[in-house]
């Protein structure tokens, strides 16, 4: 069973066919970051602390993993808004989460935290400037922000940017879309005041930590960090399991990611036999989906964190299970906290 459907990993066969419209794509992508660089197009700061995250490709860099990181560490010393885009949500506009929410209404991201978090608020808005101007005067004791994907959506003007890179596939080994992953120029980069390079192997030696800071070009002015992804030995979901305790069985694994490397590693270090099926990056998955991956399928079908919040609505003759997932950092962690300090928290 193939889903791929006509996604970037489909597309990379043909990138060279798009090098036209790639040239098109980053002369228009950089004539608007001009124009915000020149005020002529505004953007706002507010009266609220702002934390942005966001990254230069499309998608794959562990953004949500990482916004949690963040929320654990704060929300309990303050009063925190996540804004998100909502992406592939069935609504439009300002929409805030309450029990009634869903992935259909607020996206599967912004479903994942709303569920994981009960002591902060989420919104969507594609005009994230509206989002926290509506929340400043609904939620008055709101004094942070985060914003989750918000490296290109300069309307507002976070107190600290932060941007995501993927160790395996870094900014200065991709190219501008389509040719390449990349929203905008690699130059952009110069926007970031902390640049994290997520996904990365924990043994990783301070040599090849140089190494990768001289390719990104990290400026006096920022500061870079390393995380590694862990997934739990405890899976969650319609049951719970160990790890350990299903090492002798045959596992179906099912992912709608942008990318599931790491996801399918993890299977693989732990010896498990498993059969894996590849949706496209935030699938809306059908009921006639789930009754295609259960027939004739007796294994134990183990998804992503993700995929679960749309999977869980729908009918199951299956036992569904999911990995939790976490950033965790590989080194530094004292000095990105005394940063965030120094940059506006203390």
């Amino acid at each position: 069973m193939i889903k791929l459907n006509f996604n970037l990993e489909t597309m990379n066969k043909f990138r060279i066919v798009f090098f036209p419209f790639a040239f098109v794509y980053l002369v228009i992508t950089n004539f608007r970051n001009l124009l915000y660089d020149l005020n002529f197009l505004k953007s706002y700061s507010f009266n609220r602390k702002i934390i942005g995250v966001g990254n230069l490709s499309m998608g794959g860099t562990g953004k949500t993993p990482f916004v949690e990181l963040l929320i654990k560490k704060y929300s309990t010393r303050f009063n925190i808004a996540l804004v998100s885009r909502g992406y592939k949500r069935k609504t439009s506009g300002f929409y805030k989460a309450d029990n009634n929410s869903s992935p259909d209404l607020i996206g599967d991201e912004s479903f994942q935290i709303f569920k994981k978090f009960n002591n902060i608020i989420v919104a969507v808005d594609k005009n994230r400037a509206n989002a926290i101007s509506r929340i400043q005067n609904e939620e008055k004791k709101t004094n942070l922000f985060i914003l989750d994907d918000s490296f290109q959506h300069r309307k507002v003007k976070p107190d600290l940017n932060i941007l995501l890179t993927t160790y395996n596939n870094p900014i200065y080994d991709d190219c501008i879309f389509p040719v390449g992953n990349l929203r905008e120029s690699k130059k952009s980069l110069n926007r970031a005041d902390i640049v994290i390079v997520t996904k990365t192997p924990p043994t990783i030696k301070n040599k090849k930590k140089i190494q990768i800071q001289n390719k990104l070009k990290i400026n006096d002015h920022q500061n870079i960090f390393f995380t590694s992804i862990n997934y739990g030995n405890i899976l969650k979901g319609d049951t719970s399991y160990k790890i350990n305790d299903i090492k002798n069985e045959k596992i179906l694994i099912v992912s709608g990611i942008a990318n599931s490397r790491s996801f399918v590693d993890f299977f693989s270090s732990n010896n498990i036999d498993f059969k894996h099926i590849k949706f496209s990056d935030h699938y809306n998955y059908t009921q006639e989906d789930i009754n295609e991956i259960e027939s004739d399928n007796d294994n134990l079908i183990i998804t992503t964190e993700k995929d679960f919040q749309k999977i869980q609505f729908l009918e199951r003759k299956n036992k569904w299970s999911y990995l939790e997932i976490e950033t965790k950092f590989i080194g530094g962690e004292q000095k990105f906290e005394s940063l965030l300090q120094q940059s506006f928290i203390m």
